[in-house]
């Protein structure tokens, strides 16, 4: 199931890098997401740096000048770790994280995610559903809306920018290294490549 992969993905330790043959992009991947493809859906790593940044639906936290695009889902346990571990991060290392919320994990991320998407304020809601998150079969703490309207316009957006990084895997982070290379990683960085060694390679 899709779902179990992405919930697998943050539960192995090991990274492997792999470096696509043209060298501008480093994926790194854990797992059974390490067969992944390197052609990214026919698109070059420059052309789908330039689709996150500009068709994402994102939500904004920080002001730093180092960017980091962040793909979640509400009810995903290791998104929420990630959050978590991000916050007291995010002033200190001058860090614009963007947040880009999917939902396909659970029958009620899809709800979940327009909840967020669609709200007056998107980060205070983001922040109430990881606030309230518990673990196990309930996940994130933010009540299911009825998809509908712009919100499902974004998620579906945002669901498709999801498969451009290769497997349908969440957390998924993507940045610029200091070398120039787009990095994407999927699940919670780990040793030895932590999140702080991640925050620090981010240009």
């Amino acid at each position: 199931m899709r779902g179990e992969r992405s919930l697998r993905a943050g539960l192995v330790e090991g990274v492997r890098a792999l470096v696509g043959a043209c060298g501008a992009i480093a994926l790194f991947l854990s797992g059974p997401a390490a067969q992944a493809s390197l052609h990214f859906r026919g698109r070059s790593p420059e052309a789908v740096w330039r689709t996150i940044h500009h068709r994402a639906h994102a939500i904004v936290q920080g002001g730093g000048s180092r960017r980091l695009y962040v793909f979640v889902d509400p009810n995903c346990p290791f998104c929420h770790t990630l959050f978590e571990q991000l916050q007291p991060l995010i002033g200190p290392r001058h860090l614009r994280v963007y947040w880009i919320v999917t939902g396909f994990l659970r029958a009620s991320s899809a709800g979940k995610a327009a909840a967020i998407l669609g709200a007056h304020r998107p980060l205070a809601a983001l922040k109430r559903n990881e606030t309230g998150f518990r673990p196990g079969r309930h996940g994130g703490g933010i009540a299911p809306v009825p998809v509908r309207g712009g919100a499902a316009r974004a998620l579906a957006v945002n669901n498709r920018l999801l498969t451009l990084t290769g497997p349908e895997l969440v957390p998924t982070l993507v940045y610029r290294n200091r070398a120039g290379a787009i990095v994407i990683h999927q699940g919670v960085p780990m040793k030895p490549h932590g999140l702080l060694w991640t925050i620090r390679a981010i240009r």
